[in-house]
């Protein structure tokens, strides 16, 4: 399964479970994200992107390597009663975060109809942001874990 297909299953699993919810009026993928101003973006909102690979194990002299590809789920919120600090958009986030980590953690994204082979696992992000927009960027960062075969 490729990086897109994991951002895109990422994607659909967060629109059903955050918009379904009401909780975000829209969820990016890295490329909509990419192309978006930041005065005309929608919010609350979610951006999946992709965040790069760290090697895992390796087996047989590096024919056979664990790779960990990682995603950001940035919660993006503004709230016009507190621009200097975000502390209303900070309020405005709980929820969805909270979200975002039920929908998230343990997940298998479909293959085929299989499910991944490993589960996503919650991983160490960057701290949020305020800015003189007065939108909050909330990181949450992920990893899911595959192996790949070389063909020496």
């Amino acid at each position: 399964m490729s990086v897109q297909a994991i951002e895109e299953a990422l994607v659909a699993r967060l629109e059903a479970r955050l918009k379904g919810a009401g909780l975000v009026s829209y969820v990016y993928s890295a490329g909509e994200y990419a192309q978006t101003e930041e005065r005309s973006q929608y919010h609350p909102a979610a951006a999946v992107i992709y965040n790069g690979y760290t090697p895992g194990d390796e087996v047989g002299q590096g024919v056979q390597q664990a790779v960990n590809l990682s995603f950001l789920v940035v919660l993006i919120t503004r709230n016009a009663s507190d621009f200097a600090t975000g502390g209303a958009a900070r309020d405005d986030v709980s929820p969805i975060f909270d979200a975002v980590l039920e929908a998230v953690l343990g997940w298998r994204p479909p293959i085929t109809g299989k499910a991944f082979p490993s589960p996503f696992k919650l991983e160490a992000a960057p701290g949020a942001q305020v800015s003189a927009e007065g939108f909050a960027y909330w990181p949450v960062a992920f990893t899911i874990r595959r192996s790949y075969r070389g063909t020496p």
